[in-house]
């Protein structure tokens, strides 16, 4: 199941003292109404709190041993010099490990803080970024087609997208390898024949588009860019680079500034994972070289190419990609090939913290541009995903987004599912089997009890549970569904029970913050009352106003309404008497909700 959130501006609105009536009735000054909205978002990215939690959980495992199986080549029966895999709950890492060697023939230890290059898995982040920019731009959407995408690209007389009908090819059709361009070889940026030598004298922006373009043409001419290559029958799941060349064009284009740039901006620095982002091979980045060239040009491209102030390389903290054989793959010099212009289609690198860090982007994010790329609308690749559906053993219905990559060497493998809160990460750095080490790794993750894909607190029946919140001591779950207050425990697995509100706020805790803020509403086994007078003035209290026989306050996420349609009309209710919020809410009309479980 593909939970979408519909996200319902309720702002302005205070329900009524008596009984927490629907909104509607009552109304705040238009400023205040402008201050809830901020605070709103930031509950809901979970950046309020001054204390959270540490991603890595402090009673992780350790699964170096397991790693150990694999890493370690040339050592016998090793398949590749090293790996440093995790798997993320919520939004807690809670088993990692790293095993073997970061580069060869040093023997320099892999250690878990070490930057890699994710390969192919950028074309996830690259279509994420393409959907928060459709989020911004009201005249862009996903079948947008890329005649209207990349008006330069249709300029009178030049039409540079070839043949005719690939104008037609919508930005979902791109983002899903359907877009009738398949290069078998050559598809780098600088390796096109008619590409001209004088790229340094360009802008970035300006190289992608003469490389997507190719020569300039005169009327009647024939398109020789990228653009016009390649030609395969539109609609036809073809994997292609390419297409994350085009869809990072269009970035550039809408956004006004570089396709590195906007992913840090909106992507990189919002999720936190700005301490490791670079765009390009870490190695290659570390080196100290310069491209040739006049100084203008070195000032221009130097810094792009070479980060040897970056504090992770500085300190030789990254990681080789190695051939079939072990050796370390040669260093690229940007004037033999500077490929490194079109990052988008698989150009990021970080490390496993900061990679953790997007996958709980995924599971956690409610907003359109997180959740509409995770629509399956072909069979199988989907917005930048290797996606489908999946079904638990009870047979509640769930998204698998997974993606390998690929790069000098270098294989990693992301497996992300939103609606049961996990995720498994793996990466090896080369020798004679990286992939079928990630796989294997992957798929010893998933078969753990601790790490299996299930529905943990929550009763596994498409009937009653819709999704998982697996919250910090992964001894409370949310249970997502729609249930009358009466009903609440008919969500709860066996050998769990419905949390108490006190629980709740226990179980919830870092510190004196909120651990987290729930996705869903939920129901406690208390009857609570309210005291206070609207949204965020207020808490939930065993002696109080009543809001009613079957509708007491419960737990609420920051927005008003749930994915289930669930209504809270307040929100950021505090506890006993105290309105500091702690994701209390609701009160009377509002019915029905989830139900938090808690190990009995």
């Amino acid at each position: 199941m593909n939970l979408h959130r519909t996200i319902i501006a309720c702002l302005g609105v205070m329900p009524s003292l008596a009984g927490c009536a629907e909104p509607g009735n009552d109304s705040e000054p238009a400023q205040a109404a402008s201050a809830e909205s901020v605070i709103e978002s930031a509950e809901h990215l979970d950046i309020a709190a001054p204390s959270p939690p540490p991603l890595l959980n402090a009673t992780h495992a350790d699964i170096s041993w397991k790693l150990d199986e694999y890493a370690g080549y040339p050592s016998a029966g090793a398949v590749t010099p090293g790996m440093i895999a995790a798997v993320v709950k919520g939004k807690h890492i809670v088993a990692i490990g790293a095993a073997g060697y970061a580069k060869l023939p040093e023997s320099t230890p892999m250690t878990t803080d070490m930057i890699f290059n994710i390969g192919s898995n950028t074309k996830s982040m690259t279509a994420t970024l393409l959907s928060i920019l459709i989020e911004e731009h009201p005249s862009l959407e996903w079948d947008t087609t890329l005649a209207e995408a990349l008006p330069w690209a249709t300029a009178p007389g030049k039409e540079y997208i070839k043949p005719a009908a690939r104008k037609n090819v919508t930005l979902r059709q791109l983002v899903a390898h359907r877009s009738g361009i398949a290069c078998a070889e050559g598809n780098k940026l600088y390796s096109h024949p008619d590409y001209g030598t004088n790229w340094k004298s360009q802008t970035r922006q300006e190289v992608l588009r003469a490389f997507l373009r190719g020569p300039v043409i005169g009327v009647g001419g024939n398109a020789t860019g990228f653009l016009a290559d390649c030609s395969a029958p539109i609609g036809v799941y073809d994997y292609e680079n390419g297409n994350f060349t085009i869809a990072q064009a269009v970035i550039d284009h809408w956004s006004g500034m570089e396709f590195i740039e906007y992913a840090r901006q909106k992507l990189i620095t919002p999720s936190g994972m700005d301490a490791t982002y670079l765009p390009s091979h870490a190695f290659f980045l570390a080196q100290s070289g310069s491209i040739t060239g006049t100084a203008t040009q070195k000032a221009y491209w130097n810094p792009y190419f070479f980060k040897p102030t970056h504090a992770y390389l500085a300190a030789g903290d990254f990681v080789w990609g190695h051939n079939s054989a072990g050796t370390p793959h040669s260093v690229l010099h940007p004037d033999v090939d500077p490929w490194a212009m079109s990052p988008g289609s698989g150009g990021f690198a970080f490390n496993i913290f900061d990679w953790a860090r997007y996958a709980i982007l995924h599971m956690r994010d409610s907003s359109p541009a997180i959740t509409n790329t995770h629509a399956l609308d072909y069979a199988s690749y989907n917005y930048g995903w290797s996606s489908g559906p999946r079904v638990t053993a009870g047979g509640i219905a769930y998204t698998g987004l997974c993606h390998t990559g690929s790069l000098t060497g270098m294989q990693s493998k992301i497996c992300v599912y939103p609606e049961i809160d996990i995720a498994y990460l793996s990466f090896a750095n080369g020798g004679p089997d990286p992939d079928g080490a990630n796989e294997s790794v992957v798929s010893w993750m998933a078969s753990q009890p601790a790490y299996r894909r299930t529905t943990g607190g929550c009763k596994d029946d498409p009937a009653l549970v819709t999704g998982v919140q697996r919250f910090w001591d992964d001894e409370m779950f949310g249970c997502a569904g729609s249930v009358s207050f009466s009903d609440r425990a008919d969500l709860c697995a066996a050998g769990y029970h419905v949390c108490s509100a006190e629980e709740f706020v226990d179980k919830n805790s870092y510190g004196s913050t909120n651990a987290e803020a729930p996705k869903h509403h939920y129901w406690t086994d208390d009857h609570l009352d309210y005291v206070g007078t609207g949204s965020g003035s207020c808490s939930a209290a065993a002696t109080g106003t009543s809001c009613g026989a079957d509708t007491p306050m419960r737990v609420c996420s920051p927005d008003k309404i749930d994915p289930e349609g669930n209504s809270c009309n307040w929100v950021r209710c505090g506890y006993d008497g105290d309105t500091t919020s702690r994701h209390f809410g609701g009160c009377a009309g509002n019915t029905t909700a989830g139900t938090l479980c808690c190990k009995s």
